[in-house]
């Protein structure tokens, strides 16, 4: 582990290996989860960092919740700003640990998703 560690550190920024090691229980739990620097749509000097979580039909249980908060609070901590979207509508999130959409709140049960991306710029 300490011989990938240091493979991955030559090609990919702390903050991204920080944060992959954050998904380790969402991958566990059959998740995709990708995290990369984004560089599309990006200027060069842009240090943005994109997350993309997917799985067949899955809803905002306590992985899933603690995985976004905890990477937010975390990006945030190091000056980061974010945009988080679904594949039902834009999501926000309140200082009480509530997920808000234009439909109402993502609760346990409801809604199902099926992509999650967050992107995280300076």
């Amino acid at each position: 582990m300490k011989h990938l560690k240091t493979f991955e550190s030559l090609y990919e920024s702390p903050l991204v290996i920080e944060l992959k090691d954050m998904a380790l229980e969402l991958t566990d739990a059959g998740f995709n989860v990708e995290i990369f620097k984004d560089c599309y749509g990006a200027k060069n000097d842009d240090d943005n960092i994109l997350i993309i979580i997917t799985r067949n039909k899955f809803t905002m249980d306590t992985d899933v919740k603690d995985f976004l908060f905890r990477s937010i609070g975390y990006m945030k901590d190091n000056g980061y700003e974010y945009d988080t979207n679904s594949n039902i509508s834009k999501l926000h999130f309140t200082e009480d640990d509530r997920i808000i959409l234009s439909s109402g709140e993502a609760r346990e049960r409801y809604p199902s998703f099926t992509m999650i991306n967050i992107l995280f710029k300076k």
